[in-house]
Formats: structure tokens, C-alpha cells, sequence
């Protein structure tokens, strides 16, 4: 209870700043509330606390608000800029926070009221942010975008709700479980319905094929550090809160299973081919987090004990090199006023830090050792063949080897292209709490590939 209430009062601070004229104490402020919201999480380990049977606050969902609350401190790191000289300043940090709200929501609702609720917390504030560059036609493109498909996503998750509650009579996903041990006030046809339309729902705000089309270009329209925020924090969300119904449902309907694995393996197909054709930075990062997710819905689908472990280790995996991968886009892109490929021909020599780090993050992102994404597919992928899933398996590797095509055409692209523009020669200088993040990103995901085993000791002791 205590972390959703220091979130959420950071969220109205932000909103009365203007009033109490703290303008310049909301930035540091943020940041202390987001590291004591670690502290708290840390502290409440090992206990778990039910909040009016809406919440529970477990070791599971401790471990995924440690993740995105550090993501986030990351993330408001790599943003001061975007906060700076900004006559809407109070209103962007209270979208941002209140948008961590309904990330926290999802990690830990145990009531499909709940469930809404986050979901609805989380996407409202997005669809403003990814228009928060007025005087730009595709970002205000993306937000209307993103808000009409988002609309008929959550009108179906609310109808899928309704449905599930007529079938089974309950709202909370635990009683929801054990009435379908029993026929009493079973309607099938209600359930299977029900089930669909949050499965299509929640594919929607994970951006699962086939529920995909929004995300390319409202990434590419979206001021890029929204599009960070989107790819990083909200991508957290919305994958937590598919596994926490999901991991029930598939537990007592195992018969989705399939429709699952054919969401997965669609996902990481078509996520990965077409990134292959981008040469649109933000777009090939659109595309390979789609493929991306299509890992963590098959890692999620091989229902066992290490689900939520190995879950967690590829979101943190992932945004970590998703985040640096972004942070490295909008130092070169704030330069030369340029997102594609090009943009990188000869980094080496501009900035060989912003070429390191991002080398590191492409290739944990393509899953090369001993970097962390190269062991959260690992785990993924021994689970697939654990379960006697081997054709899904050699799919996934070969998807993920078109995945290593795209990401070297950068890392060749930073070491060996030169450009001709007038910015061939112009040495890139960067802030030094921009040097700090990039060189902690960098380190961690080191770290968490070199000793995946004593990390998982550690989070979920």
C-alpha cells in the first residue's frame, strides 16, 4: 500500500507545483520518490500484503515494481531535457506518474476491476504524451492513432471482463480460478468469449501480432523519449499484467495454449522480417520489440515455476538495452536532426562511448553471449524444449539470427561507414549524468549476463 501511495502523491505533487511554486524541486523530488519506492519494495520482501482483496503486494509483484521504478529512474535521468524550459512541465511529470501508477497497478491486481483500472491508468496518459509535440503532424498522427485503436482495445477488454464475470460470477482472478473447478453458474460459451476479447485486449497494449499495426508508427511519430517511455515502462506493464491472468488461465484452460503459442511465434516471425527492411531507426526498434514480445509471450505460454523469474529477467534484459539503445538515438538525433541508420555511420570517432553502449545493447538485444539477452532467450528457449516444443524452438533461434542481421547493419554502420555530411568531423559531447546512465545500463547488463544465477537469488530470495 505504501508504494501506491507514494506514486500516486507524486502524481498530484507534480499536478499542485505550479501552485505551490516548486517548479524547480519536482525533477529531484521524482527522482527520491522513485528510489525510496525501491527502498519500500526492498523493505516489504517476504510479505506479502493484500490490498482490500483488489491488490496483493507479493514477492513477484515486489520484483516487477523494483524493475519498472528503476527503468524509471533511468528514464527521468536520460529526460531532464525534456523537462527543461517547459511551460507544461508540471503537466508532463504528472502523465509520466501517473502512467508508473497503472504500470504498478498491473504488476500486482488480483481483481479484473483492478485490471481495468491499470490499464486504463497507464494508456490515458500515453495517448497525450505521444502528442505532446503539437506543432509536429505525426506526432499529433500517433496520438490519435494510438487513442482510437487504444479505445476499441480497452472497449474490448471491458466487454471481455463482463463476459467472464457472467460465466464465472466473480471478479477477483483467484475466485475466478476456483469456480472453474465447478460447473456451478458455468457458461462456457460467455467464458471463451470473454477470454478472447482480454487476450486480444492485452495483445493490443503488448503490441502481439496480430495487434501490432499501431505500434511502428506511433513509435516514429511519438516525441522519441515517449517512445522510450512506451517501449521500456509501459512495455513492462502491459506483459506483467497479460502474465498475471494469463498464468491462471492457462493453469485451468490449458487448451490456449496454442492460440498463444500461434501469437508467440507469429510475433517473433514478423517482428524480426520486417525490421530486417527498416532503415528508420525508431521503426526497426518498433518492430524488434514486437518481436520481442512475442519471446516473453512464449516464455509465459511454457506455464512452470520459472515463469515469473525468467519473465522478469528478459524484461529487465530487454528494457535496460531498449532504454540505452533510445538514449543513445536522442543524443545523436537532438545532433544531426536525423533518426535513420546514416546517423550512425562513424560514431567511433564523434563518440566512441555512444558507439560502445550501443553496441552493447544491440548486441544483448540479438541475444550474443555473455550479455544478459543471450540468456533470457536461453531460459525461454529451454523451457520451449522442456516441453517438448522443438519446432517452436528452431523458429525462435531463426527469427532471432534475422534479429542479428538488422542490429549488426548499426554496429557496422558506427565502426565502419563514414558520412559525408557536415557533421562527419563534429565530436559529440554529452552531459555527465548522460555518461553515468549509459555506463550503469552498460554495466548491468554485464552483470546480469555473466551471473544470471546470483541475480535471481538476490530479487527473489
Amino acid at each position: 500500500m505504501k508504494e501506491l501511495l507514494l506514486l500516486s502523491g507524486l502524481g498530484i505533487l507534480s499536478l499542485v507545483a505550479e501552485i505551490l511554486n516548486a517548479r524547480k524541486l519536482i525533477y529531484p523530488l521524482v527522482i527520491l520518490g522513485l528510489l525510496m519506492n525501491i527502498g519500500l519494495c526492498i523493505h516489504d520482501f517476504g510479505r506479502s500484503e493484500s490490498i482490500y482483496g483488489m491488490m496483493v503486494l507479493d514477492n513477484i509483484a515486489l520484483a516487477f515494481t523494483i524493475l519498472f521504478s528503476f527503468i524509471a529512474v533511468l528514464w527521468f535521468l536520460m529526460a531532464k531535457n525534456f523537462f527543461k524550459d517547459d511551460t507544461n512541465l508540471s503537466d508532463h511529470f504528472s502523465l509520466v506518474l501517473f502512467a508508473i501508477v497503472g504500470v504498478f497497478i498491473l504488476t500486482s491486481y488480483t481483481h479484473m476491476v483492478m485490471l481495468f483500472l491499470g490499464v486504463e491508468i497507464l494508456s490515458i496518459p500515453i495517448y497525450v504524451l505521444a502528442g505532446s509535440d503539437k506543432r509536429n503532424i505525426h506526432s499529433n498522427e500517433a496520438a490519435f492513432k494510438y487513442f482510437l485503436l487504444g479505445a476499441f482495445a480497452s472497449a474490448f477488454l471491458l466487454l471481455g471482463i463482463t463476459f467472464v464475470y457472467g460465466a464465472l460470477g466473480s471478479f477477483n482472478i483467484v475466485q475466478i480460478a476456483s469456480g472453474a473447478m465447478s460447473t456451478y453458474g458455468l457458461s462456457l460459451p460467455l467464458l471463451i468469449v470473454g477470454i478472447l476479447l482480454i487476450l486480444f485486449a492485452m495483445a493490443f497494449k503488448m503490441s502481439a501480432v496480430p495487434f501490432h499495426f499501431w505500434a511502428p508508427d506511433v513509435y516514429t511519430g511519438a516525441p522519441t523519449i515517449v517512445t522510450a517511455f512506451m517501449s521500456t515502462i509501459v512495455k513492462i506493464g502491459a506483459v506483467v499484467g497479460f502474465y498475471r491472468l494469463f498464468s491462471i488461465v492457462l493453469t485451468f484452460y490449458p487448451q490456449y495454449v496454442r492460440l498463444l503459442l500461434i501469437i508467440a511465434v507469429m510475433s517473433i516471425l514478423i517482428g524480426n522480417i520486417i525490421a530486417a527492411s527498416q532503415s528508420n531507426i525508431k521503426r526497426m526498434l518498433a518492430y524488434s520489440g514486437i518481436g520481442h514480445v512475442g519471446f516473453v509471450v512464449l516464455g509465459i505460454t511454457m506455464l512452470s515455476a520459472s515463469t515469473p523469474y525468467v519473465t522478469w529477467y528478459y524484461l529487465a534484459a530487454y528494457t535496460l538495452a531498449g532504454l540505452a539503445a533510445f538514449w543513445v538515438l536522442i543524443i545523436i538525433a537532438d545532433k544531426d536532426n536525423n533518426v535513420d541508420i546514416s546517423a550512425f555511420n562513424g560514431l567511433v570517432k564523434r563518440n566512441p562511448l555512444l558507439a560502445g553502449t550501443m553496441t552493447i545493447a544491440l548486441l544483448s538485444m540479438a541475444g550474443i553471449p555473455p550479455l544478459a539477452g543471450f540468456f533470457a532467450k536461453y531460459f525461454i528457449l529451454i523451457n520451449v524444449i522442456d516441453k517438448g516444443f522443438m519446432l517452436i524452438a528452431i523458429i525462435a533461434i531463426l527469427a532471432s539470427l534475422i534479429g542479428v542481421y538488422y542490429y549488426f547493419r548499426i554496429i557496422i554502420a558506427m565502426f565502419t561507414h563514414t558520412t559525408q555530411t557536415d557533421n562527419a568531423d563534429k565530436k559529440i559531447d554529452i552531459q555527465f549524468m548522460s555518461k553515468l546512465g549509459l555506463g550503469i545500463i552498460s554495466l548491468l547488463l554485464l552483470l546480469l549476463g555473466i551471473m544470471p544465477d546470483y541475480i535471481f537469488s538476490f530479487i527473489f530470495r
